[in-house]
């Protein structure tokens, strides 16, 4: 059962559902023809005594390994914590890998690239969407090759993932006039991604474009919202590294067959 099946509304609405058919087998039982709201009113009175004799059980109904229920939440804490479990297994397993870093060195040069080309794909990337494009972009590529682009660590931070380099990299792009802040929307442009094109590889540009097809038409508050919900972030804590291995648990990942079999 769900939580939200407990709502008051929810409830109401199933008693009303139930109401015609209760009144049919009352009559056929009784040979009384009582009236729905009466019928409805005397349901819920029950159900209120029914709540209030489990709410007398409820601890005995959770702490005892006999009765049905401690049983049935049992089987639902192990289906609930199996990812969780999996998820924190694959961590234990990356940390030894360095996964941190996406398997690789970090590369301010890739990192300013991916910056350049994934602002002059036209969409309204604002800071914020831009650490979650090279969130979503870094991890893609590891889902596909095992390894990241830029080498970035990412952060469990309040507003999604975010790259520390980020920051000073974007800084740096603004100053030489590589990427610009349009004063009206406050959004980024690249004004010249042909200099830094060089630096990725066509397998990397294949991300890029995937992930600005994918995620770049998002707003700022639904790609972070969306950062918020992945299990990438959600397992780990505020302030942690978030590991690359969590990639494979992308709500949306890329084809398998985006890239050639050939490594670039």
């Amino acid at each position: 059962m769900k939580t939200d099946s407990l709502s008051t509304e929810r409830l109401t609405r199933k008693i009303r559902d139930i109401v015609q058919p209760v009144k049919a087998a009352i009559k056929i039982e009784t040979g009384e023809n009582y009236d729905e709201r009466v019928i409805e009113d005397s349901i819920k009175v029950g159900l209120a005594n029914m709540l209030d004799r489990i709410e007398e059980d409820m601890l005995r109904m959770f702490v005892s390994p006999e009765r049905r229920e401690f049983q049935e939440l049992v089987v639902r804490l192990e289906r609930n914590s199996a990812a969780v479990v999996e998820a924190q297994s694959e961590v234990t397993e990356a940390a030894a890998e360095g996964v941190f870093a996406g398997n690789r060195p970090f590369s301010k040069e890739k990192l300013s690239a991916m910056i350049a080309y994934l602002t002059a794909k036209g969409h309204n990337v604002y800071k914020t969407s831009l650490n979650k494009l090279l969130f979503y972009s870094d991890l893609s590529y590891f889902y596909l090759r095992n390894q990241g682009i830029s080498g970035a660590v990412y952060y469990n931070r309040q507003f999604g993932p975010v790259a520390e380099q980020a920051g000073p990299t974007l800084d740096d792009l603004t100053e030489r006039g590589i990427v610009k802040v349009v004063p009206r929307t406050q959004t980024l442009e690249s004004a010249d991604p042909v200099s830094l094109s060089a630096t990725l590889t066509n397998d990397e540009k294949k991300v890029l474009d995937w992930v600005a097809e994918t995620y770049g038409p998002m707003t700022a508050s639904a790609i972070s919202d969306l950062s918020h919900d992945e299990k990438a972030y959600k397992f780990t804590r505020p302030n942690e590294p978030i590991a690359y291995a969590y990639s494979k648990f992308l709500k949306k990942l890329p084809p398998r067959d985006l890239l050639d079999n050939q490594a670039a």
